[in-house]
């Protein structure tokens, strides 16, 4: 039940009000401002019916003194004729409304009614956003792994920042965006708008235009002005995705906009205030694409101020069924479905796969198994066939592996080198079975591309391996 204060020095007034409320809610009274304050300080007050004008007050200074003891408390300004300026003042001081005396009963409970309809509804949608913010946020990144734990760090850490542009790089469909999504619904920028450009998805010759918007008659099809999504994300997040595609002249812009916060739209004069923070991400090795002229130097330095590397699920396979079982939980309410879990042989085979297209390709999986299987234990036989076969996959390298231990001479090695020697056997081995391939050969040794790529430099063999063959 709804507690009110009414605060006015007239004994009359607080007796009429008492009459009015006594039924539906906890009506307290108090003559003075020292007495109101005092009763809000001892008791969850959800309204106050506070008089302008008191023997020991102003009611403007018992408005912020409450307001202070309790800020969602809802106050009603309650004054005569002729100082209606005043309590137009309350309202800017956080009033919900004024009500003038003499007043009729029916008005004053209109309008408590409302107040706290009003505070309810309030209340309610703070929950909604607190609850929004959450499902958006780190919350809907799943897992076990050391690695999502060292993940959830970082994001915390890095939500803090005000505007510190984050570089995120990991293979497609690891979340990325995610990510991003992560670190903007934890930071200040919260409420301001997550502004999101694939730039592999947009011509490069429309993605300046895009993100800087431009001036009627810039060009023939300029009509009218237009603006960009940086102007859009004003006090928000820009993600650029797949930055890695940007064209070399919009990189330069993107550069300039990082550096001075300011821009122009396209046939522009004016600068406008780039107040954003840039998230960007990339499925490629950037420092690669720099040293390969494909992206500028200078800009990779200024994004790189926070790195995240994403790992791909094949290296972090204790993440495998906590993610399967949130997709199943997720799909279970959303086509009303029973499957209670899957088998252990199930669980092998999916955490012995290579996940090529990653945490996309697990939850596809598990959609496509709910839709056409609805099994109650999602069992081997409801696998895909890449799941179920990849066995063979990896034999002629196991293969390898036992004949190159066999052949150990008898007298004394050096252990490092030995390591080292089959490492780069095995590596040579995979690389001939899958015709050069460094992403097949990835997949037949449960290394992602990126380390792969890093034990070749490490071992001296090189990237065009076989026939100048390559990804």
């Amino acid at each position: 039940m709804y507690q009110i204060l009414i605060i006015d020095d007239e004994k009359l007034i607080r007796k009429s009000l008492r009459m009015i409320f006594q039924k539906d809610f906890i009506v307290h009274t108090a003559e003075t401002g020292a007495e109101g304050i005092a009763i809000a300080k001892d008791e969850n007050i959800d309204l106050v019916l506070l008089d302008l004008r008191l023997p020991d007050a102003d009611g403007l200074a018992v408005l912020k003194k409450i307001k202070r003891v309790n800020s969602e408390t809802v106050i009603i300004m309650m004054t005569a004729y002729g100082t209606i300026e005043n309590a137009v003042l309350a309202m800017k001081d956080g009033a919900f409304d004024y009500i003038n005396k003499p007043f009729k009963a029916k008005n004053v409970e209109t309008i408590v009614r409302l107040a706290l309809e009003s505070k309810n509804l309030h209340k309610k949608v703070e929950g909604y956003r607190d609850e929004l913010q959450r499902l958006r946020g780190a919350d809907r990144i799943i897992g076990k792994s050391k690695t999502i734990y060292n993940l959830l760090d970082i994001i915390k850490k890095t939500a803090i920042t005000e505007s510190t542009p984050v570089l995120i790089e990991g293979e497609s469909g690891t979340g990325k965006e995610l990510i991003a999504r992560a670190i903007h619904y934890g930071s200040q920028r919260s409420n301001e708008t997550f502004m999101e450009v694939n730039c592999a998805a947009v011509p490069f010759t429309l993605l300046e235009s895009e993100l800087f918007g431009y001036e009627k008659g810039a060009f023939t099809d300029a009509k009218k002005s237009r603006k960009g999504l940086i102007e859009q994300a004003r006090g928000g997040t820009l993600f650029l995705d797949e930055i890695g595609d940007m064209d070399l002249g919009v990189q330069a812009k993107i550069l300039k906009v990082l550096e001075e916060k300011k821009y122009r739209r396209l046939g522009g004069h004016s600068l406008i205030d780039a107040d954003i923070r840039v998230i960007a991400a990339t499925n490629h090795t950037l420092r690669d694409d720099v040293d390969k002229k494909k992206f500028r130097k200078d800009l990779f330095y200024r994004l790189n101020v926070i790195y995240i590397f994403v790992p791909p699920l094949r290296e972090r396979v204790d993440d495998i069924k906590p993610l399967a079982t949130h997709f199943m939980n997720e799909f279970n309410k959303n086509m009303k479905r029973e499957v209670v879990g899957f088998d252990k042989e199930t669980l092998n085979l999916m955490k012995r796969y290579h996940w090529p297209g990653n945490v996309r390709e697990l939850r596809n999986l598990i959609e496509r198994i709910m839709i056409m299987h609805n099994p109650k234990v999602i069992e081997p036989k409801h696998l895909s066939p890449e799941v179920k076969n990849q066995k063979s996959l990896s034999k002629e390298i196991e293969r390898s592996e036992k004949e190159f231990i066999i052949n150990i001479p008898d007298d004394a090695i050096d252990i490092k080198d030995f390591v080292t020697s089959m490492q780069r056997e095995l590596i040579l081995n995979a690389l001939r079975k899958s015709g050069g391939r460094r992403s097949d050969a990835a997949k037949l040794l449960s290394l992602s591309r990126y380390s792969l790529r890093y034990l070749m430099k490490k071992l001296n063999i090189p990237e065009t391996y076989i026939d100048g063959t390559s990804d």
